[in-house]
Parts: C-alpha cells; sequence; structure tokens
C-alpha cells in the first residue's frame, strides 16, 4: 500500500497525515501502526461509515476495549498513536460522550504499561487530551460530572510527573499543563489544580521529612536505610521541580501558594541542586506578575543560592544517575 493509500481518507486529514508519516519510516512502530491504521480503515470501509478522527476514535476504542493479555505493548503503543491523534482531532461532543469508558480502557491501559515506557507515554497523552475536552463540555454540571470520571486518570497524570523515566515525566508533565490549560475558567479548574498540588506539595515537603528523620539517627541502626529514603526523597523532589517549571504557570490560588510554599521550604536543606531548581521554580513563577517582579526574584534566586554554598547541607546528597522506587499510579 503507497502512502497515498489509505482508504476513504482526504489528503490533509489528521488521520492521513499520521499514515503518511509513519508509511515513510521502516521503523517497527510506524510498521505497527500503519498497521492500525490499515485495519481501522478496512473496518470502516466494510460498515459503510465515512472516514474521520470521530470514527477512528469510536473504532480504535472497541478495539482497546477488547484487548487481553495477548496484546502485545507494540500494538498497545500503535493503537494509542493512532488514539491520540483521533481524541485530538474529533469534536469533543462524541468524545464527551464516551469519556468514562474512555476513561476505565485508559487506566486498564496504564497498569498494563508499567513496564513500557513507550505505552505509557501513549497512555499518558491520551489522558490528557481526554481530560482537556471537559473545556467544551455544555454545562458547568455537565463540566463536574465528567470530571468525576477524570479523578483517578488525572492523579496518575500528576504521580507520573516524579517517574524515574526522563521521558515518561516529561509527557506526564506536559500533559498536566495541557489539560489544567484547557480547565482554565471552568469549573474543573480548582479540583484539577487541588489535586496537582496534593501531589506536588507532598513530594517536595518529604525531602524535610526525611532529613529531620536521618538527623535523628545518630548512628543509630537503621541510619543506612533513612539515607536511602532520604536520597530518593530529593530525588523525587528534583523531578517534581522539573516538572514545575512546565505547569506552575496553569496554577492558581489556592494550588499556587500551597506549591510555592512547598518550593520554598526546600531552600531550608541548603542542597545545592535542590535550590538552584526551587529557585528556577519561583523565579517562573514571579516572571507572571511582571518584569520589575521578575527582576526580584532573581535577585533573591541568586542571593539564596549563593548562601546555599555557606550553609550546612542536610546530609542528602544526590546522585545524578540514581533512582527511586514507585508503585504504580493507575492502581485501582
Amino acid at each position: 500500500m503507497t502512502p497515498s493509500a489509505l482508504p476513504g481518507f482526504a489528503e490533509g486529514d489528521p488521520v492521513a497525515e499520521l499514515w503518511d508519516r509513519h508509511s515513510r519510516s521502516r521503523q517497527p512502530e510506524s510498521k505497527a501502526t500503519c498497521a492500525v491504521l490499515e485495519a481501522v480503515a478496512d473496518i470502516l470501509q466494510q460498515e459503510g461509515i465515512a472516514p474521520s478522527p470521530t470514527a477512528v476514535f469510536v473504532a480504535v476504542m472497541s478495539s482497546m476495549e477488547r484487548a487481553d493479555d495477548s496484546t502485545s505493548a507494540e500494538q498497545t503503543v500503535a493503537m494509542l498513536t493512532v488514539l491520540a491523534t483521533a481524541l485530538e482531532h474529533a469534536p469533543p461532543a462524541p468524545v464527551l460522550s464516551r469519556l468514562p469508558a474512555t476513561a476505565k480502557v485508559l487506566m486498564s491501559a496504564g497498569r498494563a504499561a508499567q513496564e513500557s515506557p513507550p505505552a505509557l507515554r501513549g497512555v499518558v497523552r491520551c489522558i490528557g487530551l481526554l481530560v482537556s475536552t471537559l473545556r467544551a463540555a455544555p454545562s458547568d454540571q455537565a463540566v463536574m460530572d465528567n470530571w468525576e470520571h477524570c479523578v483517578k486518570p488525572f492523579a496518575a497524570l500528576s504521580n507520573l510527573c516524579v517517574d524515574g523515566r526522563p521521558k515518561v515525566r516529561k509527557q506526564a508533565s506536559a500533559s498536566v499543563a495541557e489539560a489544567l490549560r484547557a480547565l482554565r475558567d471552568t469549573p474543573a479548574a480548582d479540583p484539577a489544580g487541588h489535586a496537582f498540588a496534593a501531589v506536588a506539595v507532598k513530594s517536595l515537603r518529604a525531602p524535610g521529612k526525611a532529613a529531620r528523620e536521618l538527623a535523628d539517627m545518630h548512628g543509630a541502626a537503621g541510619a543506612k536505610a533513612a539515607e536511602q529514603r532520604a536520597q530518593a526523597a530529593a530525588e523525587e523532589s528534583l523531578h517534581l521541580l522539573g516538572a514545575l517549571k512546565r505547569i506552575i504557570g496553569e496554577l492558581r490560588e489556592p494550588a499556587a501558594g500551597e506549591v510555592a510554599g512547598a518550593v520554598v521550604s526546600l531552600l531550608d536543606l541548603a542542597e545545592p541542586m535542590l535550590t538552584q531548581h526551587a529557585c528556577d521554580v519561583l523565579v517562573s513563577l514571579f516572571a507572571q506578575t511582571g518584569a520589575s517582579a521578575t527582576v526580584a526574584a532573581a535577585n533573591a534566586a541568586a542571593a539564596l543560592a549563593k548562601l546555599a554554598k555557606w550553609l550546612p547541607p542536610a546530609r542528602i546528597i544526590l546522585q545524578p544517575d540514581g533512582k527511586a522506587a514507585a508503585l504504580s499510579p493507575f492502581a485501582s
């Protein structure tokens, strides 16, 4: 089949463009994506359904609902790639009509994808796009009714912002920011901001708690385990700070203030890497209020960073390649 021969899809259609991109590649993941697109096009043709992102969304969702343990990670990634394009371009009404079922399927796919970063990134992207459709719900009540089905998926995205795998947490932070941006000025903005803030504050407060526990050990048995917990907490906070550089501008009060306060608490640890990244986040937060505030925040950050060099560290030594264990955020 030639790149222009996906049956029924007009030139310029987002699904046709997805086909065109992947049909030119010899990579296994591109071949799998083309196979999914061919199967979808064939089904639509057999059933006499006009090709469109909405039709593709329904067809792929039906396939994912029937997926079982025999479905390979490669197939899952391909279906999620196609589903993301459909979610991004389909009118919101048909997506909203199937939102509860879609959220359930994506949570199931997330649980199955824990050991496959490409599949997990696909799940994360689709959840972000799904949550973003709430902005088009026909009423405030409809927004909140649908938000109830998004609570757990959005919490999963928030927790994945501290995942040990860089590409997974990068996609998670991008999807959280995208969803919060879409929910701005809707009734779901506050609960979504609060949901992310709860995850962020817990992560940002953990290093201080761990450092205090470690300091109280005084050579006691279990000190090594306490030191490992302290380092894991610091590493997780460092990941969270990286995500916040993208997300904090999408938070509003009181969530923004709660998170900012937790970021400031990291400065007390005088750990150079945490201090530098915490200052970067604070600068980006103040930057929203104007140039003069940005300059003031930058000066304050520089002063804090200089001060950190003279303060005794809290015995948390971060290693660039360290990893922290985490439970699946898709646990039911």
